[in-house]
């Protein structure tokens, strides 16, 4: 890629299994050996331990590097990188990428460039903002280069995301460019019925109609995609049962599991010539668990990119995507021929970016106990040099106001309580979330699962090839007992949070199958159907309930109903009664709070900063381009467009 060779910033947009990494490691290779670095000057970055894993021995055999140390990895299960001289490329996550340069930045003066894999993974989320912090502290304080041509770039890569500009110009800087290479594969879709004739065994019946469809088309090796972990385990215990004493092990794959039993499961199914993988989006990025004959919907997905991932995951070595996907009503069918037609027209999802306080938060923290523990004073007129940005002062305030930070002479200085948080390593990371419960394999002593639901011991668990018994101890853990004879009744996985909301592209995709176009409104007695999905018109029932706030409004991912007459319909005044709202800043934190997304540290800033925060997470950006796109509201009724006269 010329632009990478020349020292550009480039965000690199390319279908999944189009060899992006490659693309984008050659140039950096190549700028590498150019200048004479003799130290490490990449650093590479992917957004899971496992795809950290993948990418690691993709890139030993690629490069056919036989120096030990010229690529390395560093995640929190593996810290490989120890010395920089002589190192080309490590392989880090986000999180232990912060812990990295905090613990050791001397091992990073000599980075060059930045790649971010699977970015829109990132984009949108408290991890993509600490990130972006992260990269400003390690270019902040590079050595200068020999070369003035030897300049610091940031390279990202994305099969699937909206707005690129935007994007590019977020994560890399103004100047940076915008590719796209090849064009997505052809998908192969069969639809398979499905009879549910019992409430309550929809997996069941799924599973025993997926191995019928194994004997008679003879696949090798399948993935099954399902969208929660509960679902991909019960997906699992009964594919057990259906395909037992078959060629096709079944496999589960999912974060409920530790990171030894996934790797385990990812090397057999690139080893074995059979088997079935039942997985939650833990395998929607691109890790390479061999050939995959084709990918199974066992649940549609509920966003565009997590549809474009997952069947990308099939048949790599080939331009077409088999796909299975389940229909027991027609509502089934419709849902796929949507996500279809999203693909198709190249209609991603709404993704909303904001700056969060409380990843700020985490970042002055984790330089306050850094200097803390180096035993040097950390000045808040230095913090701005040591962060990369000036940025952070309001933070720092509150910080200083709440007592999360103590100014000690003038040193800022993490409260005790923070300061065991550190020490503990248990500030380098903004993902929401408590501690995981572990189940105890009573054979092995090692960890078998976590977030098992303790409500359900006595049910049973799929576990490595077997159904085990979830036993309670006296001493109140929780254990995985012997061989269960049957998967009924199964034991439940803790959720790890509410289901995504189906995204607006589909709802509008939706629309136009049933014969509407969602450009046009159409009002239908006391209800508005917009197809805007349930977040925006969440936000455009709070709009209505401003403007008449002694009305009643109620959002859907379709329509917003209620007392819409007290309204005046017309997109202007509509666009311009949410541009006045924003503008005052007056929506109810209650409204605000419904939009903001999970970030660890959110707690720990005042009330004030709290509410600064939820309000920002308000996607009125998102709001005024779908109202852009709208071209008016039919009054008249809504008869879809081949119905009306």
């Amino acid at each position: 890629m010329p632009e990478i060779v020349r020292g550009q910033n480039v965000l690199f947009a390319a279908p999944t299994a189009s060899g992006k990494t490659e693309a984008a490691v050659a140039p950096l290779y190549q700028r590498h050996v150019s200048f004479r670095r003799g130290a490490l000057s990449t650093i590479y970055v992917a957004p899971t331990k496992a795809l950290v894993n993948d990418l690691y021995e993709r890139l030993v055999t690629y490069l056919g590097i036989k120096h030990p140390g010229t690529i390395a990895r560093y995640t929190g299960d593996r810290h490989e990188y120890s010395r920089a001289e002589g190192a080309f490329c490590v392989v880090v996550t986000p999180e232990a990428l912060d812990s990295l340069q905090l613990r050791h930045p001397e091992l990073l003066h000599s980075v060059r460039s930045v790649v971010v894999d699977e970015i829109h993974l990132l984009h949108g989320q408290a991890r993509g903002q600490q990130l972006r912090h992260v990269i400003s502290r390690i270019r902040s304080p590079a050595k200068p280069p020999r070369s003035p041509r030897d300049n610091f770039q940031i390279v990202g890569m994305t099969a699937t995301l909206d707005d690129m500009p935007a994007v590019a110009a977020l994560w890399l800087g103004e100047d940076a460019k915008v590719l796209s290479h090849g064009s997505p594969r052809e998908i192969d879709l069969e639809l398979v019925d499905v009879v549910v004739e019992e409430p309550g065994q929809a997996d069941r019946a799924k599973a025993r109609q997926l191995a019928r469809w194994l004997e008679r088309a003879g696949a090798e090796k399948v993935l099954v995609f399902t969208n929660s972990r509960n679902g991909a385990h019960a997906m699992a215990a009964h594919l057990h049962e259906e395909l037992s004493g078959t060629r096709w092990p079944v496999h589960l794959h999912f974060g409920a599991l530790p990171a030894g039993q996934r790797e385990r499961v990812e090397e057999q199914m690139r080893s074995d010539r059979s088997g079935v993988c039942v997985a939650t989006s833990t395998l929607e990025i691109g890790i390479d668990i061999g050939d995959v004959d084709t990918v199974v919907l066992a649940e549609m997905p509920r966003s565009v990119n997590g549809f474009l991932q997952r069947i990308g995951r099939g048949s790599r070595r080939t331009g077409t995507c088999r796909v299975v996907a389940f229909r027991s009503s027609d509502d089934d069918e419709r849902l796929m021929q949507a996500l279809l037609d999203c693909g198709r027209r190249g209609d991603l999802d709404d993704v909303y970016e904001y700056d969060r306080p409380s990843v700020r938060f985490q970042q002055v923290l984790s330089l306050a106990w850094r200097a803390t523990r180096e035993d040097r004073s950390l000045m808040e007129k230095h913090l701005a040099d040591e962060a990369g940005t000036a940025e952070h002062t309001r933070v720092v305030d509150d910080m200083l106001a709440t007592g999360c930070l103590v100014d000690l002479r003038g040193a800022l200085v993490p409260s005790d309580r923070l300061i065991d948080e550190g020490d503990a390593g248990r500030i380098h990371t903004v993902i929401a979330g408590g501690v995981s419960s572990s189940v105890v394999d009573i054979r092995t002593g090692d960890t078998a699962f976590r977030d098992a639901d303790a409500a359900t011991t006595g049910g049973a668990l799929f576990h490595a090839g077997a159904m085990r018994r979830l036993l309670a101890g006296g001493d109140g853990a929780a254990y995985l007992g012997d061989n269960a004879k049957r998967s009924h009744p199964l034991a439940k996985i803790k959720a790890t949070g509410p289901a995504l909301p189906t995204s607006r592209s589909i709802i509008w995709a939706l629309a136009r199958l049933n014969g509407y176009d969602p450009a046009r409104w159409q009002l239908n007695g006391g209800t508005l159907l917009t197809w805007g999905g349930q977040t925006l018109n969440a936000l455009l029932a709070a709009v209505f309930r401003r403007s008449a706030p002694d009305r009643n409004f109620s959002p859907s991912p379709t329509a917003v109903s209620g007392d819409i007459f007290a309204i005046d319909l017309s997109i202007e005044s509509i666009r311009d009664l949410a541009k006045g709202i924003e503008t005052a800043n007056d929506l109810p934190l209650s409204v605000a709070s419904k939009f903001v997304g999970p970030s660890r540290f959110i707690g720990e800033l005042s009330d004030a900063l709290v509410a600064e925060e939820k309000r920002r997470a308000v996607p009125w950006a998102l709001l005024h381009r779908w109202l852009d796109r709208v071209e008016g509201i039919d009054l008249g009724g809504s008869l879809p467009m081949e119905k009306r006269d």
